[in-house]
């Protein structure tokens, strides 16, 4: 988007915002003729695919999660009907302004109300926090086991978890995220007795909490419930398998998206805070295909084999344009790029580019672009719901000058990653020595040959065999290796398999072909006999941790601890150099810094004994 283009969609979105904040009116999302006919010939596609198929009768399930000495929140399951009610008919608006007619999400109901699996969890409140997701998700599945396969549907948690100080302040204490594709989904959002869509209009009223992100909040009640309310719908809808998406650049005057920013400002326009949230072209093309949308559960568990071929990168009339092809066992239907700044903190504010597949090619021109570095995920969607996503950076180095080259570079590469993350048969046709010695910079050599040590690796040395001067820890035997998630890896960083995975080991933006992947509690220990006098390392979190992860690295000689770092948080680095004459066993420890392990991303770079 041009700084032309950025400057009338601002003075769009101004002059919009003030005329229904002068008239006290809410302001409706208006139409989108390109949306309408990107979406209807997709629709097409779609509805071929599913023709026939019975209907699967799948539904929303919804788990009210409360702790062992609380009863749900007062008047909670009036409130969570209203609550679903009314997010489920902003899925249905946003579908409709696209010419989908649909009735919004399959709620599951019972006796005309919302059906809600009350679950009572197996600890005080104390226990649980806005880290215990995976905890409680683990006690919910066991809860439910008799009625639903949590691991198989998607599944809304609203927690019970708030409670009220004396002072008047609510403190909440619930996990607040979601994740999930079309096969199913689990997203967790917090309750309280004054979350409720009848109290959009309390401008009058206010009310003071305090959660993970805020240590004191006052806002009022309205906007407590924009928020509150558009986090559940947004956490919802990755918890659907929607990414975050700040629309196209043609949907930016409309409003917000849901997906973008919406989840703050979702339904202000009712009282009069401004202009209304959206759901985008890139989120309503992806659902038309939801097995909770089409009804139908054709091939939702089934592999896609989804697959990028025949890329091109090109810069047509100062344009960054890719042109290529999608295949897969499942057929794809269209293409959505997500591009941000690599200088931005999150995805949130990720541009859309929608595309339809024709003949199951795509071509993607993103305009001009001003100068910096920006991060993309190239996303291609399938008939059965499921997306196929491949990561990229790439450089546009001045206004409307890309560097293609770089960016045809970071294409191989990610093939070559993939291949390895998924273990592909064929994964070493990309690791060949012709490849790697045809490989365009140093750096797209460099990590070739790490991937090809993943796939190939050396076997470990005995370091009483070891003659020279200095050696890799991560290159010896170990006598034990634990890790806090995960495997122990040598010189790669674990991986589970995942499209998103990187598994380099990376430090302040050097990629490091010697470490320890240490995954936070971990420990590795090696029996160094006395015979080496200096440790030395690199140590942090790999690039990528998100801010709540944290690790405290230590260094043990014997049963003795010889060196503790401070509390290393994402982007920090420690160099360790030690004198360690006559330690016969050395154990390296990384643990979480703030008393959990979440996102504890630790590694240790380059760790050499030396004589």
């Amino acid at each position: 988007m041009t700084l032309f283009q950025y400057l009338r969609n601002l003075s769009a979105k101004l002059l919009f915002f003030g005329a229904c904040v002068g008239a006290g009116v809410s302001a409706e999302v208006p139409g989108d003729a390109a949306g309408v006919a990107l979406i209807g010939e997709a629709r097409k596609v779609v509805a071929a695919w599913h023709a026939g198929e019975a209907a699967s009768g799948g539904v929303l399930r919804v788990v009210y999660f409360h702790p062992s000495d609380r009863a749900p929140l007062l008047g909670y399951e009036n409130r969570l009907d209203r609550v679903l009610a009314d997010v489920s008919g902003f899925y249905r608006d946003g579908l409709q302004r696209f010419g989908v007619e649909t009735q919004g999400l399959p709620l599951e109901k019972k006796d005309g109300m919302l059906m809600l699996h009350v679950v009572k969890g197996k600890n005080p409140a104390a226990h649980y926090q806005h880290e215990s997701g995976s905890g409680t998700a683990a006690e919910i599945r066991e809860a439910v086991k008799g009625e639903f396969d949590l691991g198989r549907e998607h599944v809304l948690v609203m927690y019970g978890l708030c409670r009220k100080e004396p002072d008047g302040r609510y403190v909440f204490d619930a996990p607040y995220y979601g994740g999930g594709t079309q096969a199913g989904g689990l997203c967790h959002a917090a309750d309280c007795e004054l979350l409720d869509p009848l109290l959009l209009t309390q401008t009058g009223r206010r009310i003071v909490y305090t959660e993970h992100y805020y240590p004191r909040m006052e806002q009022t009640v309205a906007k407590f419930n924009s928020m509150y309310l558009g986090g559940t719908a947004h956490e919802l809808g990755h918890g659907l398998g929607l990414p975050h998406d700040s629309g196209s650049v043609r949907e930016h005057w409309m409003g917000t998206s849901l997906m973008g920013g919406g989840n703050l400002t979702y339904r202000q326009e009712v009282w009069g805070g401004g202009m209304p949230v959206y759901l985008s072209q890139g989120s309503a093309l992806q659902l038309i295909s939801h097995p909770l949308i089409t009804g139908s559960n054709k091939g939702r568990w089934e592999p896609t084999g989804g697959d990028f071929k025949d890329m091109e990168f090109s810069a047509e009339e100062a344009a960054l344009v890719i042109k290529g092809k999608v295949t897969g066992s499942i057929p794809p239907y269209a293409v959505v790029a997500y591009v941000w700044s690599a200088a931005s903190r999150t995805d949130h504010g990720a541009q859309t580019f929608p595309v339809l597949l024709k003949d199951g090619e795509f071509a993607l021109n993103f305009g001009r672009m001003a100068g910096g570095d920006y991060r993309m995920k190239l996303t291609a969607l399938h008939v059965n719901g499921a997306a196929t996503t491949r990561p990229l950076t790439f450089t546009v180095s001045t206004p409307g000058d890309p560097d293609v080259q770089a960016l045809e570079s970071e294409w191989s590469i990610g093939q070559a990653v993939q291949a390895v993350v998924r273990q592909q048969p064929d994964a070493r046709r990309f690791l060949t020595d012709e490849a790697i010695a045809a490989a365009s910079t140093a750096d797209v050599k460099a990590k070739l040959q790490v991937l090809r040590n993943i796939v190939d690796p050396a076997p470990p040395v005995d370091l009483a065999a070891v003659t020279g001067d200095k050696f890799f820890l991560s290159d010896a035997a170990w006598t034990k290796a634990e890790v806090g998630w995960g495997q122990p890896a040598r010189n790669f960083f674990w991986f589970a398999g995942t499209p998103q995975t990187n598994p380099f080991l990376r430090l302040t933006n050097r990629i490091y072909d010697k470490g320890l992947y240490a995954h936070s509690p971990s420990s590795y220990t090696f029996p160094i006999a006395g015979k080496w006098k200096k440790f030395t390392a690199s140590v942090g979190l790999n690039t990528g941790a998100l801010a709540q992860g944290s690790a405290v690295f230590t260094v043990w000689g014997d049963g003795r601890e010889l060196h503790r770092t401070p509390i290393l948080r994402a982007g920090e680095r420690r160099e360790i150099q030690l004198d360690i004459t006559e330690v016969k066993e050395l154990e390296l420890r990384a643990e979480g810094g703030e008393g959990h392990p979440h996102n504890s991303w630790a590694i240790w770079a380059d760790p050499v004994v030396s004589r």
